[in-house]
């Protein structure tokens, strides 16, 4: 199966050079990016985090960044670094991994298992832009996985960079530094990108120590400016002690404390991508990417005396290929955006149980996924945009024990997801958007059987699928923005983990429902508002979780920043945000209260002199004591209450030179 996904896209990138203009055609100097497909989704809420915000946020990591717009919560367990992160979006707490797509250029970083996006191997430096779509809209788009949406990183088009060397340098409280270097040189028709950077930090906890060494190497070359072809190789390196939760008890007289001294993790990612670019004619576009990546991890815990041991690696190969076709019919304008995706992946777990009983098993997952998007408007009546698509989902996942070399489990389904959105434009900047959808996700891994064991034991589970309606109002002037939107997904076949079996089951059904609410106010030249509120209501409505909220959503959450330019040369932010209460996880009867909510004010400032870059700031200025995922113990051990503490104050102070 590698070999002929090796193959196809080398055939569909000779018959995008065929169908490419010829070098007499006259070039066009246009942007080209092979996931800018979503760009503005009509009917659905989509927020961009444009190039100069990510600019002024350098000093940022990505899960911070996203965290402060309306229905985005970002969760980590470690101070300042994006590992071990979960983006939860729209009512998905504690199964956000599952439901919310991760996405670079349009290739998924999200993989077969219940792990999350490690965004910590992404540099923001090399950022454009960020596209968030909420809701189910973003499962035709993407596919498998984005039934609450997806965040979409896209990098910086190398049609458009210039020779640029940059360097940066900071640190931060509990001994944490950083240093990293990028170089971009064009010759000819090429364009060379690397980064190298290096992140180290003993966190703000016991055992809390964070490691993670990045190399990226890019060639490009540019055959004329509407076609490009590419390759990219990229290697990562990461430590990460593992401290575990603490009671209550502990987090008010010791939150430095570590139940697991001496856990941790390791992590090795190498991958390779190769793809196309091309204009074609009258304006046509056609992508192809080719990704393989490899991931070694290995996980140590100690438990009863004894350590447990586990390796895994996980092979994946990933296939997108994209065509976007204009048409004409009378007064219908019409553009056509068809492609696949394919997604297979070869697993293998080997290591030791508390009882030293060794295992070695494997599994392997075949994705496809062709789709087809529809964008129209009559040219009679500007007012109007329609957007229709389907996706096609194929899912096969088999495992083995590779020891007694006999088979775990063999499984096979199909669904689909279908979008219909509208965007209705009014007079003076406003805009009416609604769209109707139906998304699915299929389990991962990990959920249907645990392959880090001697007996894996096999649990069927239904292939989950979601409506989703969604109405809305933005009004866009000079001076201020505002914009409203309301939604609500009935989740059927929902997968959960039952606290009282501890196995993954479908539950069926589920809400989620909410309003989001956003207001920008630019208020003289120099000062500029920003804020978002957000409330969402997401439970179960049968089976034993019935009447019980989503675990880690809060009803009510908000941000609001001020940003205030003193001259040309220096930026200054404040930035406020709430989170409200949380129903805390594994606590199906309630024994425990919600967690608290908690308030986190920042201050940031930029300065900038000739090439070089003064950064700074003040995170928690207040030195609040919170803490996040609250989850209750096992009945045999006293249904005690269980958090990861969070810093107090902490400060950061950055350098970066540009030449």
């Amino acid at each position: 199966m590698i070999t002929r996904a090796l193959i196809l896209p080398i055939i569909l990138t000779f018959f995008s050079i065929s169908m490419s203009y010829s070098d007499t055609s006259k070039p066009l100097r246009i942007t080209i990016y092979p996931s800018k497909i979503n760009k503005n989704v009509i009917g659905s809420s989509t927020t961009i985090i444009d190039y100069n915000e990510i600019r002024k946020s350098s000093y940022k990591t990505i899960g911070d960044l996203i965290s402060k717009y309306s229905g985005i919560n970002f969760e980590n367990y470690y101070y300042g670094t994006d590992a071990k992160t979960s983006v939860r979006m729209r009512g998905f707490g504690e199964q956000a991994s599952r439901n919310i797509l991760i996405l670079v250029n349009g290739i998924r970083l999200t993989d077969m298992t219940m792990g999350g996006a490690n965004l910590s191997n992404i540099n923001i430096g090399d950022i454009y832009e960020i596209e968030m779509i909420k809701g189910g809209s973003a499962g035709v788009l993407f596919g498998d996985g984005a039934t609450g949406g997806a965040v979409n990183i896209i990098t910086k088009n190398p049609n458009f960079v210039r020779d640029e060397l940059n360097l940066k340098t900071s640190l931060k409280s509990f001994s944490s530094k950083s240093k990293s270097f990028s170089y971009t040189k064009k010759l000819n028709n090429f364009v060379i990108q690397s980064f190298v950077s290096e992140e180290d930090t003993q966190g703000y906890r016991e055992n809390s120590k964070f490691k993670s060494d990045n190399f990226n190497f890019d060639l490009s070359f540019l055959k004329d400016p509407i076609n490009r072809y590419f390759a990219k190789f990229s290697y990562s390196e990461q430590l990460t002690e593992i401290p575990g939760n603490i009671t209550l008890t502990d987090f008010y007289i010791r939150p430095r404390y570590s139940r697991t001294p001496e856990d941790f993790g390791t992590e090795k990612v190498n991958s390779i991508s190769i793809g196309s670019q091309n204009i074609l004619d009258s304006g046509n576009k056609f992508s192809n990417v080719f990704k393989f990546e490899d991931k070694d991890q290995t996980t140590s815990a100690l438990s009863g005396g004894r350590y447990i041991l586990a390796k895994t690696n996980l092979e994946t190969a990933t296939f997108s290929s994209k065509l976007i076709k204009k048409y004409k019919f009378n007064n219908l304008d019409l553009k056509s955006k068809f492609g696949v995706d394919f997604f297979k992946s070869d697993y293998r777990a080997i290591g030791n149980n508390w009882s030293q009983v060794k295992y070695h098993n494997i599994a392997s997952q075949n994705i496809i996924e062709p789709f087809g998007i529809f964008e129209f408007n009559h040219s009679s009546n500007k007012k109007i945009d329609y957007e229709i698509g389907f996706r096609y989902h194929y899912y096969e996942l088999d495992t083995d024990n590779y020891t007694t070399k006999t088979s775990l489990s063999s499984d096979d389904r199909q669904n689909y997801a279908w979008s219909l959105g509208a965007n209705y434009n009014l007079q003076n900047g406003q805009k009416l958007f609604s769209h109707v959808s139906r998304s699915y996700r299929s389990p991962r891994l990990d959920e249907i059987i645990s392959l880090i064991s001697p007996s894996p034991g096999h649990t069927h589970i239904d292939h989950q699928y979601s409506n989703d309606i969604e109405l809305g109002y933005e009004l866009i002037e000079k001076k201020h923005r505002y914009k409203a939107s309301i939604f609500r997904t009935l989740i059927k076949n929902q997968i959960y983990l039952n606290q009282t079996t501890l196995n993954n089951e479908n539950f069926d059904p589920s809400i989620h429902q909410g309003l989001e609410i956003e207001f920008d106010q630019s208020i003289n030249n120099n000062l500029n508002l920003k804020s978002n509120a957000t409330f969402i209501d997401s439970h179960f409505t049968k089976g034993i979780e019935k009447g019980n909220e989503t675990s880690y959503v809060p009803r009510i959450s908000g941000n609001l920043s001020l940003n205030y330019d003193l001259d040309s040369y220096t930026d200054t932010s404040l930035e406020y945000k709430y989170m409200g209460k949380q129903r805390s996880g594994n606590d199906p009867t309630y024994l425990l209260p919600k967690s608290k909510a908690y308030q986190i004010i920042d201050f940031n400032v930029t300065h900038k002199i000739k090439s070089f870059k003064l950064k700074g700031s003040i995170n928690n200025i207040l030195n609040k004591k919170y803490y996040t995922n609250l989850i209750k113990s096992a009945a045999w051990s006293g249904n005690k209450p269980y958090a990861y503490p969070q810093p107090g104050r902490t400060l950061f102070l950055g350098f970066e030179a540009t030449f």
